[in-house]
């Protein structure tokens, strides 16, 4: 008897949810579940019809959001927080972030919507209705606009008026959950007042507010505490980021950029863990969001794990960005831009549409790498002609130079791409994609050099691009993937499984282009150390990042960083002999006066103007360069300005 009220309750919520399904879907179906041989509903999805009528269905339903004739008069932004393989708490979290920021928006502009709790998982809707149908073309560009600001949005529904639909608010989901709203009036959706001009002034309000192609330098999320001062030196905007107040609208977003400016700045663990406990801007990493517009204080346990996981993944990011060159202007012509985005597309296309043609050996999955970075490179600076060192791009896709040196090479045999102009002194070579990449279909003639605004679609792509690169390089380049460790292809598994959800043996083969024996064998080096688990169809990423624990236990930690540390060294020595190159060019009476490398420091060497000037270079007892003890000197330290051994004059 005690659970006749149960169900008489779930009865009365049922028929809630269907009224008010009734009452505002576009169409006179909706999509419901079936269940299959067993009764079960293992499967999401919606194979069958059911008419809007009196009678509710048995099983879950989605309501379209256009009507039959391509109009749309409801919009949902889906928020998951999930992956590949489930939900993920710190997905989950930043979803209820970036729900909450586009709540934020849409009361700015005075836009009516609810805010629902989707799942008992604790997804994110938000539902705006109409009060007039709205074509196809201008949802998807506020799709596209707000997809650029919040990376969870599952925006598919907002792209296809033929068949894009989602479970409306109250409805009842598979796991026994429902749809429950958080914020917001029901009657707010069957009484719209939101017209097509306010759905236009929302797409133009998030293109304007969508992160830069290079995400540090967006403008903060919220106000800034102007009393704030970081304990170390930060980039102006990384400084800004960390004195947002409370995080902003976007508290995960912004303790990231947090990270990543301090990745930047080259900060230590020790230096984020100080500014986690009092900058304003990371205050994601002292609480969490509930889900009901307030926020919990985070256990020191589970603050430090979330700081120094996101903090790994910050130096990452932060190594692939670091050859780009400061920020230019904007393109005035966006012909070049729209052939470098195509160029992109071709590029990744060529990747999973026709691994075959890169070869069967782990040098052609090299040329890929390279390649990617030389892509990112040209996509993150507009320009198809791009410098770029060998050593750069083989820290970007954590190869080591002399692979990256046989992968251009290789590459440009191949005609993918060319070499503009060589490295000159301090320079280093250009290059470009060539034509087989960089040509885009249907391009006549040049557009004019003063056209008008660029078309957001074409900023929303490059933005996705960048993620995609960012994503890949980032995923592969790390010291368990190096030569010494598990491989470059066992990263580039790695990075593959975070686009698919599970991969066979024979699957993974073709979509890398090596042989199943070989394939075999990278699988089971990352399954020894747990980096991937079953799947029921085949092998999938494992719920934890474990790559920084095998990389420890295999000993190669650090190794990324050593090598870093090691061409920056190499590229000093380089800058000194060309110094003394110079030197030995000018005419005795301009040669300057130099002491020897390991003379004392007489004066601050800070309080010297102008150009940096260098000891003298090191010679052996026949005269000639002793570029040996040149890099002693260097990995030592004597070099670095303020040494005790510096030379007063450098």
């Amino acid at each position: 008897m005690s659970s006749t009220p149960a169900i008489a309750e779930d009865a009365n919520a049922l028929l809630r949810a269907w009224d008010l399904t009734r009452r505002l879907s576009p169409r006179g179906t909706v999509r419901v579940m079936k269940r299959d041989a067993y009764g079960r509903l293992d499967e999401n999805s919606y194979p069958s019809t059911h008419m809007v009528g009196p009678g509710a269905p048995s099983t879950p339903w989605c309501m379209n959001l256009a009507d039959e004739a391509g109009l749309f008069w409801v919009l949902c932004f889906d928020f998951d927080g999930k992956d590949k393989h489930g939900v993920d708490p710190e997905l989950m979290e930043l979803a209820r972030d970036e729900s909450d920021a586009l709540s934020t928006v849409l009361g700015e502009l005075s836009i009516a919507h609810v805010v629902c709790q989707s799942s008992g998982t604790g997804g994110r809707h938000v539902w705006v209705a109409l009060n007039a149908g709205v074509p196809a073309d201008e949802i998807a560009a506020l799709g596209r606009a707000a997809r650029a600001n919040y990376r969870t949005l599952d925006h598919g529904m907002l792209h296809n008026a033929r068949t894009g639909a989602a479970r409306p608010p109250l409805s009842p989901h598979r796991d026994g959950s429902r749809s429950s709203v958080l914020r917001g009036r029901l009657d707010s959706l069957l009484a719209p007042s939101t017209d097509a001009e306010m759905v236009a002034e929302l797409a133009r309000v998030l293109d304007k507010r969508k992160p830069a192609p290079r995400a540090l330098e967006t403008a903060p999320s919220g106000p800034v505490d102007a009393r704030h001062h970081a304990h170390r030196t930060l980039s102006a905007s990384g400084t800004a980021h960390m004195a947002t107040i409370g995080g902003g609208s976007n508290p995960s977003w912004t303790g990231f950029m947090c990270l990543l400016a301090a990745a930047h700045a080259g900060w230590q663990l020790a230096d984020v863990q100080h500014a986690a406990k009092v900058a304003p801007g990371m205050e994601h990493y002292r609480s969490k969001n509930t889900g009901r517009g307030t926020r919990r204080a985070r256990s020191a346990a589970e603050a430090a794990e979330r700081l120094g996981r996101q903090w790994e993944k910050a130096q990452q990011y932060a190594a692939i960005q670091r050859p780009l060159p400061p920020t230019g202007k904007a393109p005035a012509d966006l012909t070049e831009l729209d052939g470098i985005v195509g160029a992109v597309e071709a590029v990744l296309g060529s990747f999973y549409t026709a691994p075959g043609r890169w070869g069967s050996t782990e040098s052609a999955q090299s040329q890929r790498s390279v390649l990617a970075a030389l892509a990112y490179l040209s996509l993150q600076t507009g320009k198809r002609i791009v410098a770029a060192s060998i050593r750069d791009l083989a820290l970007m896709t954590g190869l080591g130079r002399t692979t990256a040196a046989d992968a251009l090479v290789a590459l440009t045999e191949q005609d993918l791409i060319e070499r503009v102009s060589s490295s000159d002194g301090g320079n280093a070579a250009e290059w470009r994609m060539t034509p087989e990449f960089s040509t885009t279909s249907g391009t006549v003639r040049s557009q004019p050099l003063h056209n008008p605004r660029p078309p957001a679609d074409l900023f929303n792509t490059r933005a996705d691009q960048v993620a995609t690169l960012e994503n890949l390089l980032a995923d592969q380049r790390h010291d368990l993937f190096t030569r010494a460790g598990l491989g470059h292809l066992a990263g580039k598994v790695y990075a593959l499984l975070r686009q698919i959800p599970a991969l066979t043996v024979e699957s993974a083969a073709r979509l890398l282009g090596v042989s199943t024996k070989h394939t075999i064998t990278v699988l089971s080096r990352l399954r020894r150390h747990r980096l991937i688990i079953r799947h029921p169809e085949g092998w999938a990423r494992s719920k934890r990042d474990l790559r920084h624990y095998a990389a420890k236990l295999i000993g190669v930690a650090g190794i990324l960083v050593d090598r870093a540390n090691r061409y920056q060294k190499e590229r000093e020595v380089w800058a000194w002999w060309l110094a003394e190159v110079n030197q030995m060019n000018s005419t005795p009476r301009r040669r300057i006066r130099r002491p020897h490398v390991s003379s004392r420091t007489l004066q601050f060497v800070d309080d010297l103007p102008g150009e940096r000037q260098w000891p003298r270079y090191p010679r052996a007892a026949d005269g000639r360069a002793d570029h040996k003890e040149a890099r002693y000197w260097a990995v030592n330290g004597m070099l670095d300005p303020g040494s005790l051994w510096y030379s007063s004059a450098a």
